[in-house]
């Protein structure tokens, strides 16, 4: 049976590799961290993407939209086999973003995640983030 320090340590080589990923581009660091059947229920973006591949995919896009794309973990917390992260990420939105063309506008927001181990690996993450402050700073209108 794990410990609670070995959980936290691995939901902490987990969440620093997925920052790691997304602050340099080397997708290829999440391999090893997630299950084969990994699912990433990414609410904030209103995409359900399954396994490595589909992921890394999405850190591409997010790098595309934003050439000096950064993230932070502000802070993790780990109950079992549960973690919940607090992350603050951003860039310069240089480059098309779900379909958007680029604003050349700077974006600095929060996102959590919850994540949900199996042994040392992700086996299913859920992502929360303010799409209505990100595309305020984006210049976008929101709807009456």
């Amino acid at each position: 049976m794990a410990t609670t320090q070995s959980r936290r340590d691995v939901a902490s080589r987990i969440s620093k590799a997925f920052v790691d990923a997304y602050n340099t581009g080397e997708v290829d660091r999440i391999d090893d961290l997630v299950t084969d059947d990994f699912v990433c229920h990414h609410t904030a973006a209103g995409v359900e993407l399954h396994g490595a591949e589909e992921y890394k995919q999405r850190i591409h896009e997010m790098r595309e939209g934003f050439s000096d794309f950064e993230m932070s973990e502000e802070f993790l917390i780990v109950d079992g086999d549960m973690g919940a992260g607090h992350y603050r990420w951003g860039g310069t939105h240089d480059g098309e973003f779900v379909g958007m063309p680029a604003t050349d506008r700077t974006v600095d927001t929060t996102s959590a995640t919850l994540m949900r181990m199996n042994g040392d690996r992700m086996a299913e993450m859920w992502v929360y983030g303010n799409n209505a402050e990100v595309m305020e700073q984006l210049g976008v209108e929101r709807p009456n």
